[in-house]
């Protein structure tokens, strides 16, 4: 299985997600959202060689230092196709309305659902749950679950956005997420990580 980091970061205290195979050292982080300075310092400590940049989805809060990321090591920056136009435009990627318009560096490609995200030896299977935005991604490993702000411990994505959906988001939850193992460690955007299992029998938005 992959190790994987969590650091909440930014104003939105967005996890900020580091996994790499333990063998191979290759890595991948998803959602650069504050202290990438910190990031960075942890990647090169752990001598790892990161091969991806990736978002869940194209939020503000989650985008907000790709840029930096990219420029520090170059990698690609991965996407699903409807979200990317969000990264490039503040108005759909919301931060505009924040007071702080955030243009984020293009994707260099996209992910489409049940594309492989090879780390090494290890590999995530990128899973398209819209709803919380037309492109949401979510990345399944037998054991873990990268969920984005497709589903929180006791919680989901908001649905008052454009673009959002809440029927959209529940049936894509039932039918992607709650389907997978209960034992299934969910690491999401943002709080403390749960299980499949935890949600499918207590998240008050969304049961089984």
């Amino acid at each position: 299985m992959l190790k994987i980091l969590v650091r909440p970061a930014g104003p939105y205290e967005v996890n900020v997600i580091l996994v790499w195979c333990d063998r191979t050292k290759k890595a991948a982080l998803f959602d650069p959202a504050g202290d990438s300075e910190r990031i960075i310092a942890e990647i090169e400590r752990k001598g790892l060689d990161l091969r991806y940049l990736i978002n869940t989805h194209g939020h503000l809060d989650h985008i907000t230092e790709n840029h930096l990321i990219k420029s520090h090591f170059g990698v690609p920056l991965l996407i699903h196709p409807l979200d990317r136009p969000l990264l490039t435009d503040p108005a759909k990627n919301l931060s505009l309305y924040a007071g702080d318009p955030v243009v984020s560096p293009d994707a260099d490609g996209t992910l489409e659902d049940g594309d492989t995200v090879q780390i090494g030896d290890e590999s995530l299977c990128a899973l398209h749950v819209p709803g919380h935005t037309p492109g949401s991604l979510v990345f399944y490993q037998p054991g873990l679950l990268i969920s984005g702000d497709t589903l929180f411990a006791g919680g989901v994505g908001r649905t008052d956005f454009r673009g959002s959906n809440e029927q959209v988001l529940y049936e894509q939850i039932r039918s992607k997420i709650y389907s997978l193992p209960e034992d299934t460690v969910v690491y999401p955007g943002h709080g403390p990580k749960t299980t499949v299992g935890e949600e499918r029998r207590y998240n008050p938005f969304v049961r089984a």
